[in-house]
């Protein structure tokens, strides 16, 4: 089956296979296949797997490489057809031992092609070192409001033509080197103030302002060559006419915007992938579950993310009673036969794992440093602040403004701790605490008259935790507590959302946005902190809109 049209000679079930990408779960996969790997892949011979956090369910961090790899050969050595196996990996291959990169506001903000081909270049390498051949990334999506919760720093800007820019050399760099790229989230988030995840969302531009804006970046990137694009569970009111309970249905769900606009109209011949079918914006639809995932593919999904099981006897089941049409599912395998053909996953014999050269291991390090220092943007400094001297400014009170997760994790705040670290090392008394409370610590703060400088540092990134991008809670009275300081005392860096500095510090003299709280991003602001490199980058996004209004 190594040529183009050997999907002809799949089964019906084989077929249908080919359509779902499913979440690792061995124990699920040996009870299904009663107990051997390889009786699971010729009952339900899946296109392949999203090697994300299901796969590491008690694995050790130490492990967690050792295992995805030993998984991808387990996998496909259990499997007579090849498989993909995909990940995320928005900001980098998050595992022990590989390079984490700067957020892709970052790429918008350093404005430079040829770091956007390298960033998705060293990404390709890293994602081929544990057997991933497909990305969900990049983001394609346009930050046109502030107030959006989901793109924010994962886009690159608001403006199309830097957008396109970048996009496609990114991509090039990705697919160039041997991974598949998808642009998501069609027919483009980044309108609407609300969370795709929690409930449908909307994309509210007239079809004049989406060509101009979202259309035209999904258009030029697929003509740049992208082989994947997700649609969101979000609504393109004014092309849609079919309602859905009064409503007109996301793009997961509708056959106007995914056959009749983006197959048809915009004329793309790559893979459509679902978003994850779990999410908020796509349950409830329909009556159950396997309902939705069937209409999703009939409406032209041709990968389902995370489907059941069930959904594949269903379909069969379908296609043999005649209310599923067999075109519509050789169209959806025909496409990934494709993709999998033009990424070498065919021939057959190729390694799966390929190994990180030396030169590769230093190259990508330097690479996201290079990025992060391009993209650091001093927004202002009015009474020139810096750079940071030791003779002036030796005591520092590091304040962190960094939300928890009750999902877990501390949000970024250690991390902290390598800007902290880096000071001490250039010869500043620094001290780091979380958050200044106005109630408690505010009012009668010292801090003024204890420190010569206090920076504080806001890290807000979308899902980090789940929620509004606007500050609230200990972060809202820290911004309290700030605003009441002395101005002359005061920078502000944000590491995250760039809307922050606007938004709560205005009348703050000195502010600048870093986009991301890696390592690279830390490290190049100790360095611009205190003139060791220029501020180079330059915004993005607007910051002068505070609130949303309907781009002309």
């Amino acid at each position: 089956m190594e040529d183009l049209d050997g999907w002809k000679k799949l089964t019906l079930r084989q077929k249908i296979g080919q359509t779902m990408l499913m979440l690792p779960d061995r124990s699920l996969e040996l009870k299904l296949g009663g107990g051997a790997l390889g009786a699971f892949f010729e009952r339900y011979p899946v296109t392949g797997f999203f090697m994300g956090w299901k796969l590491f369910d008690g694995v050790p961090e130490t492990g967690k490489v050792s295992h995805i790899r030993a998984a991808v050969e387990s996998y496909q050595q259990a499997s007579a057809l090849p498989l993909l196996f995909q990940e995320d990996y928005e900001f980098g291959v998050n595992l022990p031992g590989m390079t984490p990169l700067p957020m892709e506001m970052a790429l918008g903000a350093a404005g430079d092609p040829d770091l956007a081909y390298a960033y998705g270049r060293s990404l390709a390498w890293e994602a081929r070192s544990v057997g991933v051949r497909w990305v969900l990334h990049p983001v394609a999506d346009l930050n046109v409001n502030p107030l959006n919760p989901i793109t924010n720093v994962r886009s690159i800007s608001d403006n199309p033509d830097l957008a396109i820019r970048l996009l496609a050399r990114q991509i090039a760099g990705l697919q160039e080197n041997g991974v598949a790229a998808t642009i998501k989230h069609f027919p483009g988030d980044g309108v609407d103030n609300r969370d795709q995840h929690l409930t449908t969302t909307c994309n509210s531009l007239s079809m004049e302002q989406w060509r101009r804006r979202h259309g035209r970046v999904f258009l030029e990137l697929i003509r740049a060559g992208a082989a994947a694009i997700m649609p969101g569970h979000i609504t393109l009111p004014a092309y849609q006419k079919e309602r859905l309970h009064g409503f007109p249905p996301p793009a997961t769900l509708s056959k106007e915007l995914l056959t009749g606009l983006l197959k048809g109209e915009m004329g793309f011949k790559g893979v459509i992938v679902s978003d994850a079918m779990t999410m908020g914006g796509f349950r409830g639809w329909y009556p159950d579950r396997m309902e939705g995932e069937i209409q999703s593919f009939l409406a032209g999904v041709d990968v389902l993310l995370w489907p059941s099981y069930d959904y594949l006897d269903e379909v069969e089941r379908r296609i043999q009673q005649g209310t599923i049409p067999l075109e519509r599912l050789d169209d959806a395998v025909s496409r990934v036969w494709a993709m999998k053909h033009r990424f070498g996953l065919l021939a057959g014999g190729g390694a799966l794992l390929r190994p990180l050269s030396a030169a590769e291991q230093a190259t990508i390090p330097a690479m996201a440093l290079t990025l992060a220092e391009k993209a650091l943007t001093l927004v202002r400094d009015r009474k020139q602040a810096l750079p940071l001297r030791v003779g002036r400014d030796r005591k520092i009170l590091l304040v962190g403004v960094v939300p928890e997760s009750r999902k877990g994790g501390d949000g970024g705040f250690r991390d902290l701790e390598r800007l902290q670290q880096g000071l001490e090392r250039r010869g500043f008394e620094t001290t780091l605490q979380r958050n200044l409370l106005y109630e408690t610590q505010g009012w009668d703060s010292d801090a003024p008259a204890v420190y010569d400088r206090i920076v504080a540092v806001i890290i807000k990134t979308p899902h980090n935790p789940f929620g509004p991008l606007q500050l609230w809670d200990d972060e809202a009275q820290s911004a309290w507590g700030i605003n009441a300081l002395p101005k002359e005392k005061l920078i502000v860096v944000s590491l995250g959302s760039p809307y922050v500095i606007n938004e709560y510090f205005e009348r703050v003299d000195t502010c600048i946005n870093g986009y991301s709280h890696d390592m690279s991003t830390l490290e190049a602001l100790v360095r611009a902190l205190t003139g060791e490199i220029p501020f180079v980058g330059t915004s993005p996004v607007s910051l002068e809109r505070l609130v949303f209004q309907e781009p002309e």
